[in-house]
């Protein structure tokens, strides 16, 4: 190969990498490890359906650093930023807590049905007499995007909600392993 070919070859592949390196950046950033869903101030982002949800997104500080009673929300109150009713529905369950009555008579967690979970409900949950599993599947039948501070898990266990049911919510906090190994898969670059 001559010397100008080499060189007419190592100008096409530089290039073409910086043109690829360019597409790159224009693809939306994935994360590829669970460092990488950490959001502000340590709360847990959770993919949901390609999406990254943070519950510090949605209520921002309104509900102070405990974070109210809000524990978790359905996706679409994220992407339809329904910051307002977040807050409302926290200071609601606070004023005027659920009653176990309103558990008997639900299916799910969220026993008011309005795309929320909070604090009251769960209490109520126990309240009613469920056993730790059956209210740690009417939790996952929600299919909620969680969030729980030390605050609230100090506050259901201090209202006789189990260790068992407080660790079943911290895990549906975090991202599943699943999602981790699926964005691991997905080339990506940091904006």
């Amino acid at each position: 190969m001559t010397r100008n070919a080499m060189k007419l070859l190592l100008l096409s592949f530089i290039l073409l990498n910086g043109a690829l390196v360019g597409c790159e950046s224009l693809r939306p950033h994935v994360p590829q490890t669970a460092s990488d869903l950490i959001g502000p101030e340590g709360a847990v982002a959770f993919n949901h359906s390609g999406h990254n949800y943070v519950m510090k997104d949605l209520i921002g500080d309104d509900l102070g650093p405990t974070g109210g009673y809000l524990i978790a929300a359905a996706p679409e109150k994220f992407d339809q930023h329904k910051h307002q009713e977040a807050v409302e529905a926290s200071r609601h369950a606070e004023q005027s807590p659920t009653t176990v009555a309103d558990a008997r008579n639900s299916t799910t967690a969220d026993l008011n049905g309005d795309g929320f979970i909070t604090l009251d409900e769960v209490v109520a949950l126990k309240r009613a007499g469920l056993s730790d599993a059956e209210i740690v599947n009417r939790l996952r039948s929600t299919d909620q995007i969680f969030s729980l501070t030390p605050e609230q898990e100090r506050y259901l266990t201090d209202r006789s909600v189990s260790h068992d049911v407080v660790n079943n919510i911290r895990q549906m906090s975090k991202p599943s392993e699943a999602i981790i190994a699926g964005a691991a898969t997905q080339p990506t670059t940091r904006p």
